[in-house]
């Protein structure tokens, strides 16, 4: 069944995308999703995704509301073969309709942004190798597009499928100077996914120290998140010992009054401090939470590849349910949502309510 569309009608509707697991040992013959508390912790090679807390925040043009939801084994193997019969919505405590049921494996479109900042030069062959590992991984429906940032953000390729422009794109990625994080996301919200139907994501590989963004903010990308309906997957590099090493490395050599040599270490600048680094860290977890997607910490090729896999497979197996809900909404109200399935031990990752904006 196809969305029914109301111009007229613009809600924003915001809502947690929490972490649930199947309760089946309460709940009798089936799986039911249950809020947990928030928890930031990154992901790593070795962190169960039932660990993950999430965010996301739709627009939605019509009073349908849709809800994404990921559901996978005990053993975290996603399941692909669940009907819309086995599923049920609550909405504050009453089951509503399922009007809109999309199963798993759509195709879809990522934004790969790539850290071309002098910070990540350490980085650069891993990165570049890991991005066209992840373009080889997709299918022949799944669109990118390339946009690298140094001081300032370039697209180096429009959405396309063509493996040969992706790999030229990605190879073409040069190192500068200056970090304009905040840009290349603005750019990539506002331009370069804005027209773009269906799933689509933002990659981003990146330690997220933002030094030189003049058109955008910290803040204003948070704000933008909140109203889009695009998952953002930081892969967070931590550059910060590198640049230390570089700059004590690079240190003047003075000499003292007695012409005695000693190593001068200049202060660190902008971009290079450890509270920068704790900030950018702050970040891509925010920007992550509150678009539903998960921040990876990559620390090697093997682990960043593990995570451009599991991104791959997440965009894909992903249920989408939608109803119209049996109440009218009221601008500034919250409701609560619960999905339940009727197969026991399971877990359920989908958000666990939302709220419509004021006009």
């Amino acid at each position: 069944m196809k969305k029914l569309f109301i111009s007229a009608i613009s809600f924003f509707l915001t809502c947690s995308n929490v972490l649930v697991i199947a309760q089946s040992g309460r709940v009798g013959n089936y799986s039911e999703s249950v809020s947990k508390s928030k928890d930031r912790s990154e992901r790593s090679e070795t962190t169960s995704d039932n660990k993950q807390d999430e965010e996301e925040t739709i627009k939605v043009e019509t009073d349908l509301v849709t809800i994404p939801v990921r559901v996978t084994s005990r053993e975290l193997k996603p399941l692909t073969d669940l009907k819309q019969s086995e599923f049920k919505i609550f909405e504050n405590g009453q089951e509503q309709k399922i009007s809109y049921f999309s199963s798993v494996d759509q195709p879809f479109t990522v934004a790969l942004l790539l850290d071309m900042s002098y910070s990540t030069v350490f980085k650069l062959n891993e990165i570049q190798a890991a991005a066209l590992l992840f373009v080889s991984q997709l299918r022949a429906d799944d669109k990118v597009t390339v946009i690298s940032f140094d001081e300032k953000p370039r697209v180096l390729c429009q959405p396309t499928n063509n493996r040969k422009v992706l790999k030229l794109a990605i190879e073409g990625a040069k190192i500068g100077s200056g970090t304009s994080l905040y840009d290349a996301l603005d750019l990539t919200i506002n331009k370069q996914l804005a027209a773009v139907t269906g799933r689509k994501a933002v990659v981003l590989l990146s330690d997220g120290v933002d030094t030189y963004s003049g058109k955008s903010s910290a803040k204003e990308i948070v704000g933008l998140i909140k109203e889009e309906d695009l998952l953002f997957y930081p892969l967070r590099y931590d550059t910060y010992d590198d640049v230390r090493k570089s700059r004590r490395d690079n240190a003047e050599i003075r000499y003292d009054d007695d012409d005695r040599p000693y190593v001068y270490e200049r202060p660190p600048a902008k971009g290079e401090r450890e509270i920068d680094y704790s900030e950018a860290k702050e970040f891509l977890e925010t920007i992550a939470e509150k678009s539903g997607g998960r921040t990876f910490r990559v620390s090697s090729a093997t682990n960043l590849t593990a995570a451009f896999a599991g991104i791959a497979e997440e965009l894909r197996k992903t249920y989408s349910l939608g109803y119209y809900p049996t109440e009218e909404r009221r601008p500034g109200a919250e409701y609560t949502l619960k999905v339940r399935i009727y197969r026991p031990n399971l877990i359920i990752r989908t958000r666990d309510g939302y709220f419509v904006k004021p006009n």
